[in-house]
């Protein structure tokens, strides 16, 4: 090899590091990437209803007098359960916009 010839390879080296160098420079720029997500979590809310007519403020049991009979205790306990029942009821329904 000459010394013309050594120049050149020395300059054509020369020209590859500085051509990988500058061609990190001219990367494109990180971009952000923004994604939106839809996260459903249930949240408490506060409803108001009103009081249905079946919820009473006395069921059967408590117009029992003291000393009442065993068959009226249990027909009251009886007409009690089917009164709560349909208490129940009428709130479930109104909790889930079916009430009146």
């Amino acid at each position: 090899m000459t010394r013309d010839d050594r120049r050149m390879v020395a300059l054509a080296a020369i020209a590859l590091v500085v051509l990988f160098l500058l061609a990190g420079c001219a990367a494109p720029e990180k971009q952000v990437v923004i994604e939106t997500q839809i996260i459903e979590k249930p949240v408490p809310v506060r409803v108001t209803i009103e009081r249905p007519k079946e919820c009473l403020d006395r069921y059967a049991v408590d117009t029992l007098q003291p000393g009442a009979d065993p068959v009226q205790v249990n027909r009251a306990i009886l007409a009690e359960i089917d009164q709560r029942r349909a208490c129940e009821a009428r709130l479930r329904a109104a909790l889930e916009g079916e009430g009146e």
